[in-house]
């Protein structure tokens, strides 16, 4: 390769990776969207937040099918929906942060703020993964797409904390502004520099509705899925009520947005360490889950319960928080390795589908564990309310780990899933579609699932 060539790669590789900034969105959001909502909307939106989240199950599919049959011979298959969805999910996401505790008015912006926000980010994040899958390849690096990840939560982060100093009151939603202006201007830059490379896909694929939920949903291999879920939803709770416990605590807001840095920090320290070491999955990554979740859950319900003194309390909090963040790198890398539960003839695109669904349930068992603290702290007035989430991390820890599959295998031994569907392929799953049943997702699949000649 010439050196141009190489510099040109490496400039593709760059604006490849540009969506993965949005990780700083959902940072956001799975750390101080608790506290936010009560304080902004109180123990009714609460109990809405998780349905939010778990709408994009359905919207996912639907965009899928229309992405897909639509013949857009203009901007091709993905280049339309990409930008627009991308500017929908940092307008909306503006307007849930935009809320000020004013009547029903702002409890409508969070809650349709957040759904709207949750069903746009999902669909940016296809359309851009597609688009990576094509130009990208074999060839793209993805030491890029988590420099962005890392740059998008760090920015998140730090903006907060900046504006916490400029104006406590106005901190979320001016935060919200600035990494919600950079994702759209990073979405131009991917949008820009991927048009011309990509060839325009066109071309209808016509498919049921009732082909498309079945060909996401019908083959998930149930054991794997349900302890990939609970262990991220053990994560998620933790992560999302660890600010809003310091502040019920009555740390200065500096000091709980601290725990949220512990958290952040270990876990990209744990994610770079996991990248290289673990190389196959085994049941002693759930054990080290489990016991790192159980461990934080105890900490955490020991402050509640007991007076560890103001210094004490932060360094247990924070402490917590950073074991937290170890678990949630170690349960991702245990996810991605064994997240193989995919039917014959599903693309690439529906598996990281899937697991941003995966990702959004499992905020959504959070957000319902943050509702329940909510609503006991309106009626107690008490932080031993606290007891009950950091209690359901413990137990969904503890049933990720009773359910969890007993299989091993090396990431090499997963075949690649294609990227796109040829017309036999498409009459194939049709036909087999239309004699399956749902339990198909105990088969052994030729394109992702593992064969149960693996052993522990």
């Amino acid at each position: 390769m010439s050196i141009k060539g190489k510099y040109e790669s490496k400039l593709q590789n760059i604006a490849l990776s540009c969506d993965a900034f949005t990780t700083g969105y959902l940072v956001m959001c799975l750390l101080f969207f608790s506290p936010y909502v009560a304080a902004n909307g109180g123990a009714l939106v609460a109990w809405f937040i998780p349905v939010a989240c778990i709408v994009p199950f359905v919207a996912m599919p639907l965009i899928y099918m229309l992405v897909h049959r639509v013949d857009t011979l203009l901007f091709g298959r993905y280049h339309f929906v990409m930008p627009v969805s991308a500017f929908v999910s940092s307008l909306f996401m503006v307007l849930a942060w935009s809320a000020s505790a004013r009547g029903a008015g702002d409890a409508c912006l969070i809650f349709f703020g957040a759904l709207v926000f949750a069903v746009a980010t999902s669909a940016y994040r296809y359309c851009a993964f597609s688009v990576r899958a094509r130009l990208g390849g074999r060839d793209f690096a993805p030491r890029y797409a988590s420099a962005f990840s890392a740059f998008g939560a760090v920015a998140a982060i730090a903006t907060v904390f900046g504006f916490l100093y400029y104006d406590q009151a106005t901190a979320f939603l001016n935060t919200a502004y600035v990494i919600g202006g950079a994702g759209v201007a990073l979405a131009l830059v991917q949008y820009l520099t991927t048009y011309y490379g990509i060839p325009r896909l066109c071309g209808k694929r016509t498919q049921s509705v009732k082909n498309v939920f079945r060909m996401f949903y019908a083959g998930l291999d149930k054991r794997m899925y349900f302890s990939s879920l609970l262990f991220t939803a053990a994560f998620a709770t933790i992560a999302a009520l660890v600010v809003f416990f310091g502040i019920a605590l009555g740390f200065g807001l500096y000091e709980a947005a601290g725990c949220a840095v512990a958290l952040a920090a270990c876990y990209a320290a744990g994610e770079y360490v996991c990248a290289r070491i673990v190389k196959r999955r085994r049941m002693c990554l759930s054990v080290i889950s489990l016991l790192l979740y159980v461990a934080a859950a105890g900490l955490l319900i020991a402050v509640a319960a007991v007076d560890f003194g103001e210094r004490g309390a932060l360094i247990a909090v924070a402490a917590a928080s950073g074991l937290t963040g170890v678990g949630g790198a170690v349960t991702v890398r245990q996810t991605d390795m064994r997240f193989a539960s995919i039917k014959p003839h599903v693309t690439g695109g529906v598996v990281f589908i899937l697991k941003e669904l995966t990702a959004f349930a499992s905020a959504a068992i959070a957000f319902v564990a943050s509702a329940a603290v909510t609503e006991a702290i309106t009626e107690t007035r008490s932080i031993t309310a606290f007891v009950y989430g950091f209690a359901a991390s413990a137990v969904f820890a503890l049933s990720a780990f009773a359910v969890a599959g007993k299989k091993t295998s090396t990431r090499s031994r997963i075949p690649d899933c294609s990227y796109e569907l040829d017309a036999e392929s498409e009459r194939s799953h049709a036909a087999q579609a239309d004699r399956s049943s749902d339990s198909d997702g105990d088969h052994n699949l030729s394109n992702g699932a593992l064969s149960a000649s693996d052993k522990e």
